[in-house]
């Protein structure tokens, strides 16, 4: 994902200086993979200015230097816009930035976008389910062989917690995204009057 669409993302949802930014992908974004050196931030900043999606306003401070404070433009707008309607491929791993801020920007311009992000993420991890849940791990059994093979009772108890971890994970994260789904097409029902029943949720 490119680091612009979520620098877009924030400035459209709200006017920030670029240590606002750059405090942002340092505190929550390295949460969803986005913890960026300032330096990138602030290159990023002035490149998104010079195509036209961003423009600023200089905020005169006593006593410091004047800070900009950078907001999305009517064509950084668009863009953004393109891009949460564009082909979503769910990565193989979930919890993966690019579905946060595809959603996050999906919520703000297009509601109706943001329930089938969900809905198609949803599906997504529904079928990674069905089709790994109870595979063969014979790999993480094998018999100790040779002077040098190891301690592989234990590396089996090993291998065995860290798939019940991921198994725990995916599906905390499918019933986040059924209860994501069900808010979301309630919102847009509430909305719209449109069903809100999705192929998801039958």
């Amino acid at each position: 994902m490119k680091l612009e669409f979520p620098l877009l993302s924030l400035l459209a949802a709200h006017p920030m200086t670029g240590y606002d930014v750059q405090r942002w992908t340092h505190v929550e974004g390295k949460f969803v993979g986005l913890d960026r050196h300032p330096s990138q931030i602030y290159r990023e900043l002035g490149r998104m200015e010079t195509e036209g999606w961003l423009s600023h306003v200089v905020d005169p401070r006593e006593g410091a230097p004047d800070a900009k404070i950078y907001s999305a433009t009517p064509e950084g707008v668009d863009r953004l816009r393109r891009w949460a309607r564009s082909a979503y491929d769910p990565p193989r791993r979930f919890h993966d930035p690019e579905f946060y801020f595809r959603l996050r920007t999906a919520a703000l311009f297009d509601l109706e976008r943001a329930c089938e992000l969900a809905a198609e993420e949803l599906e997504e991890r529904r079928r990674t389910v069905r089709e790994n849940r109870g595979r063969d791990r014979a790999h993480d059994h094998v018999a100790a062989t040779g002077d040098h093979a190891g301690d592989v009772e234990t590396l089996a108890l090993v291998a065995d917690e860290m798939n019940r971890q991921g198994e725990a994970e995916i599906d905390s994260y499918i019933r986040w995204l059924e209860g994501l789904l069900e808010t979301l097409t309630t919102h847009l029902a509430a909305r719209t009057g449109k069903s809100a029943v999705t192929e998801a949720q039958r």
